[in-house]
């Protein structure tokens, strides 16, 4: 497998340990896969592993020694007589002397066949009875589609050798083989799409890898990896390195095979009226198609690139002949609701074949493409729209897909007048929301929303007039929910929740159950429920928003990114780690959505769930790639909470030059976030501050963000602020902090106020009761790390003799504990989330502090693959040296050297320089 095997193994130690320990402890191990999974690599990879241990002696199977006798084995047969040749007990005698010449009573000798499948019969039997008397060990390798030879396969059968099968790469491995070609990070939502259209197979993922490296759409800012666009189709060198896997197929064969991948999916039935049914058989058996377990048997190509790779490659003329084959059931499929897949598909194929498409069926193509991500389809099918009375509405799939794809001037011009003019309720609404976006994306400020909603209010108006029989429809009832639901948005974004709860109460009475208007409802008054510290209630209605869209996937998949990430937020600030997991990766898994859009964001959600749990230096790392993502798209305003996040945990685990940096960054952003995000970007910069600088100033600061949030209802961000100035040992306003943790709901909030509350009240027993308590979570957990390690001083505790005194106790009872924080099933980069309200704030999860480890106390080292360079710095960081004078000692600047020791730190599943040791670095 070209390029794999030279960059080391990746994803396979498990795999590893099983080949070497059945070829140590029994006759070997038969390795069947699938062509590029990797055998050839592992065999590598096991004969480097036992070096001296064992000789290996290599056997080639080839096609053309096939039919030749001992044709392997040829060149172990220099002895054999040619009256022999065509005898086992002979050859044997020959191959026997010649182990014997190789290792002399020395070292066993371990007999490696490639391509077992592919050996002739008189050597599968010799090589099988060389095994079976315990001369040799094996390690023979097969593809799957292939059965080894009878000789062989009895060896496995009989227990004398383990088969084991090799299985495709899976999000987080395929993650960790991108980051070792690349030499970098590279978005987790990036490596998932890659991991999507390769099926997990390293060979094609290598393959895709280089292909868009070498179109320039996969480019490198400052270390991470980005998309800086939607991938072409599959290229010649990729299409001639996938065309090979077809070419055993038959004629026949080969039209079906064609005929998948152009309708793909197509029912088992319509395949099977054509007379093709052991055409299906073999090509399933050939593992190039699959048939779905649902009523109608849905038969796709086994792997997206085959399909891509066989489009591709159908001429034109033959594809016109398939499609006009399967014309009958092509027209009943458009009479049917469609599916996703089907109707894009059907669109394209009609349009690369030059065949008419309705100008309805372009249009919904396109909005469908559009909720997809999917631009480059959407401006193409929106495009073909002629039919006047359908321009409109294609101009605003037109204006969509250029605002997706970052062209927000071209946008614009597309969508300027469309909502003055539009003729239709459908054409008006989509045109409203996209203008406020745009203007959201553009000024940040949601005063324009009120204007945006008036301009609809008066297009509704206008349509009514002009269809008398729409007036007091329900259609109309909706588009007038619609347009006051743009200004229930506004007011949330300016921060006025006590109005927007009203309003949404009023609109959720007046429901009539229209399934858009009613999960618009439940998310926002979700949202407001999870500012004001009504968690449980909140994430109770994303829960039933989610469950609902699911419902209605085809008419709601637009909005899966906003619905998901409300939830996921007030899953976050409950400590709900099981079902942040679930549903991110349930996201990831969907296949539905363009992830290049929301990379940041997924990979800032991905990083605030590493540094929440504690592992700080991963955290850091993935942070690093989602500020590059958010950069790069940002639809959502996430870029400033993630740069002043990332301040703050810099700061929290001594790397000042790294939160100087974005500390800096966040001083240049031209766009603001939400209220509640803003006042906590604000919180964590003043934190970063005082933890780099020192002074009061930053503590002073979190009192008065935590007031005006208190001013403004928000009683969530105000519980994130208190915890933070906790966190930094200020417990100078321990009553606001019991007041506010007490309104909000959820067990960490709880578990908060209680200890709060022993504080203020000097409860020692109180205090050291709710830190042995096993059912304690990790926020409270990092709460009481940080006071361990944090220097209580008098100006910062209340002042009074008493109450310092009192705090010196618990830190002296908190320092004899072990507080590791909780450990739970952390989420895979190569998973993925959503957009929006990805803030993943601090309350009821909290941060780790400086000197926090994943490991517990006497625990072995862990062993990593570290650079020549980091094994340098890390000796200087065990030798105690700073980072400034390491940098000074290198030659480095010391934002490299912080940049080194973070990424050897994550390596290493450490968080500080106090867990570094010598026997890490080898």
């Amino acid at each position: 497998m070209e390029g794999f095997g030279s960059i080391g193994l990746v994803g396979r130690d498990r795999d590893l340990g099983t080949v070497l320990h059945a070829i140590r402890t029994t006759g070997g191990a038969l390795l069947v896969a699938d062509q590029g999974l990797g055998k050839s690599a592992l065999a590598r990879a096991a004969i480097a592993e036992l070096g001296s241990e064992m000789t290996p002696l290599r056997v080639y199977a080839s096609p053309s020694l096939a039919r030749i006798p001992f044709g392997a084995l040829a060149p172990y047969l220099s002895s054999l007589q040619v009256e022999g040749k065509d005898s086992v007990l002979p050859a044997m005698r020959s191959v026997l002397a010649y182990i014997h010449r190789l290792s002399p009573g020395k070292a066993p000798v371990l007999m490696v066949i490639d391509d077992v499948h592919e050996l002739d019969e008189s050597s599968s039997l010799l090589a099988a009875q060389l095994v079976a008397s315990g001369v040799v060990r094996l390690l023979a390798m097969s593809r799957a589609i292939q059965a080894p030879p009878p000789e062989i396969q009895s060896l496995a059968t009989d227990g004398l050798i383990l088969r084991h099968t090799l299985q495709p790469l899976d999000r987080a491995q395929a993650h960790e083989l991108c980051r070792q070609v690349l030499q970098g990070e590279i978005l987790p939502s990036i490596s998932e799409a890659l991991v999507q259209s390769s099926g997990g197979n390293p060979m094609f993922l290598l393959a895709l890898l280089a292909q868009v490296r070498r179109e320039g759409t996969l480019v490198e800012r400052n270390g991470v990896w980005l998309l800086g666009g939607e991938p072409l189709p599959p290229d010649l060198r990729l299409t001639d390195l996938i065309k090979g896997h077809f070419s055993r197929c038959t004629e026949t064969e080969r039209e079906l095979l064609e005929t998948v991948a152009l309708a793909d999916p197509v029912p088992l039935q319509v395949l099977l009226q054509t007379g093709a049914g052991d055409q299906v058989d073999a090509l399933v058996e050939a593992r190039l198609i699959t048939i779905g377990d649902d009523a109608e048997q849905l038969v796709r190509v086994a792997h997206p690139i085959y399909a891509q790779v066989l489009r591709a490659m159908v001429p034109a003329g033959r594809s016109l002949r398939i499609r006009r084959g399967l014309a009958a059931y092509l027209g009943q499929q458009a009479s049917r609701p469609f599916r996703v897949e089907t109707l894009l598909r059907s669109v394209d194929w009609s349009l690369e074949c030059g065949v008419p498409v309705p100008d309805q069926q372009l249009l919904q193509a396109a909005q469908v493409a559009n909720g997809l991500f999917h631009s480059r389809f959407a401006l193409r099918a929106a495009g073909a729209v002629r039919d006047p009375t359908y321009r409109p509405a294609a101009q605003v799939a037109l204006a969509r897909a250029h605002f997706h794809s970052g062209d927000y001037e071209r946008a614009g011009e597309m969508l300027a007048g469309v909502l003055a003019r539009a003729s239709d309720l459908g054409t008006a609404k989509q045109a409203a929301l996209l203008a406020g976006q745009l203007h959201l994306h553009l000024h940040g400020e949601p005063a324009g929303l009120y204007g945006l909603a008036d301009q609809w209010a008066q297009a509704v108006e206008r349509i009514q007039g002009a269809n008398p029989k729409l007036r007091a429809s329900r259609a109309v009832v909706i588009a007038e929910q619609g347009y006051r639901l743009m200004r229930v948005h506004a007011k949330l974004s300016e921060g006025r929740l006590a109005e927007a709860e009203a309003e949404l109460r009023g609109l959720q009475a007046a429901s009539d159950g229209f399934p858009e208007t009613e999960l618009v409802i439940k998310t926002l008054l979700g949202d407001v429920y999870a500012a004001t510290g009504h968690l449980v209630s909140g994430a109770a209605l994303t829960r039933e928003a989610l469950a609902l869209m699911r419902r209605n996937e085809s008419e709601l998949l637009g909005y899966y990114e906003y619905v998901l990430t409300t939830h996921i937020m007030a899953c976050v600030r409950l400590a709900e780690w099981d079902e942040v997991r679930h549903e991110l990766e349930r996201y990831a898994g969907s296949g539905h959505r363009g992830l290049f859009y929301f990379g940041g964001a997924v990979s800032y959600a991905y990083a605030m769930h590493e540094i929440l749990q504690g592992r700080t230096a991963s955290g850091l790392q993935m942070l690093n790639a989602a500020v590059e993502g958010l950069r790069q798209s940002d639809l959502e305003h996430l870029l400033p909470i993630a740069l002043a996040s990332g301040a703050y945990a810099s700061a929290m685990a001594g790397l000042t030059a790294l939160a100087a940096e974005y500390l800096a960054a966040y001083a240049d952003v031209p766009y603001k976030s939400v209220p509640q995000l803003q006042l906590l970007s604000q919180g964590y910069v003043a934190a970063a501050g005082y933890l780099i600088q020192n002074n009061d100033g930053g503590l002073g600061q979190l009192r008065a963000l935590s007031r005006d949030a208190r001013k403004r209802g928000l009683a969530s961000t105000e519980l994130d602020l208190r915890q933070l100035s906790l966190r930094l040992g200020d417990l100078t306003e321990l009553d606001e902090l019991v007041k506010v943790a007490d309104l909000t709901e959820g067990t960490p909030a709880a578990q908060l106020t209680a200890f709060a509350r022993a504080l203020r009240d000097e409860d020692l027993d109180a205090v050291l009761r709710l830190s042995h308590d096993p059912s304690a979570g990790h926020a409270l957990r990092l709460t009481l790390q940080s006071l361990q390690q944090r220097d209580l001083l008098p100006e910062h505790t209340g002042g009074a003799a008493s109450r310092q005194d009192f705090l010196q106790q618990v830190k002296r009872q908190l320092q004899k504990l072990s507080l590791v924080p909780e450990s739970v099933g952390g989420l895979h980069p190569g998973g993925a989330g959503g957009p929006s309200a990805f803030g993943l704030p601090a309350a009821g999860a909290g941060w780790p502090m400086a000197g926090t480890s994943g490991g517990q106390a006497g625990t072995v080292a862990v062993q990593a693959r570290l650079t020549r360079r980091e094994r340098e710095i890390g000796r200087l960081v065990v030798e105690g040296l700073a980072n400034s004078d390491i940098a000074a000692r290198l030659s480095l600047s010391v934002r490299t050297v912080e940049g080194h020791i973070y990424r050897m730190f994550a390596k290493l599943q450490i968080s500080n320089r106090e867990d570094l040791t010598a026997e890490h670095l080898g």
